[in-house]
């Protein structure tokens, strides 16, 4: 099973950002989507485990004491940047949430799981490239949102998803929560 660490958002930026997707979704067919109501905030992928891990895991996140955090999702943007862009994204602000994923990194490397190795850069993926790159005529059309608020929320807990292929889509499955 696939596994990772997420927050997960409330309905109405879920909504907001979904607004953004629909009014950018015909523009192009270079980008898969990602269905508003699975957009969340990923901490820290685990991978493909073993789903007698998952116990480890639980245990390495139980006791986490962390304090609840505010974040504010604002503007988009692309990875690696607009030349080639892979990935469309929403921002955040989100000061402590960094702390958080490296916290939460340093516990799965102690259970022998890889160390992430580019800094946590906290952001919420709405679109990734189907092959090499989005195409320029999304970049030009989110620019008019490169600032936009699309409101706060508080983080008081994070979940332990499992990840399910289907052919419509990615299926999250919440496994386990964790209150801060």
């Amino acid at each position: 099973m696939r596994v990772f660490i997420a927050v997960e958002l409330p309905t109405e930026i879920q909504q907001a950002l979904g607004d953004v997707q629909r009014k950018l979704r015909a523009l192009t067919n270079t980008a898969r989507w990602v269905a508003s109501e699975s957009i969340h905030v990923t901490l820290k992928f685990i991978g493909e485990i073993q789903e007698k891990r998952v116990e480890s895991i639980d245990a390495a996140f139980t006791g986490l004491t962390w304090k609840p955090f505010i974040v504010t999702v604002r503007g988009v943007g692309f990875f690696p940047g607009t030349r080639s862009p892979r990935v469309f994204w929403a921002g955040m602000e989100a000061p402590t949430m960094q702390g958080l994923a490296e916290q939460m990194d340093a516990r799965m490397e102690r259970l022998g799981f890889e160390k992430e190795k580019r800094a946590f850069r906290p952001h919420i993926t709405l679109a990734r490239a189907r092959d090499s790159r989005i195409d320029s005529e999304l970049v030009t059309a989110a620019a008019p949102y490169k600032d936009q608020d699309f409101g706060s929320f508080s983080v008081d807990r994070v979940f332990l998803f499992k990840s399910t292929p289907k052919p419509p889509g990615v299926v999250y499955e919440k496994l386990k929560e964790y209150l801060l």
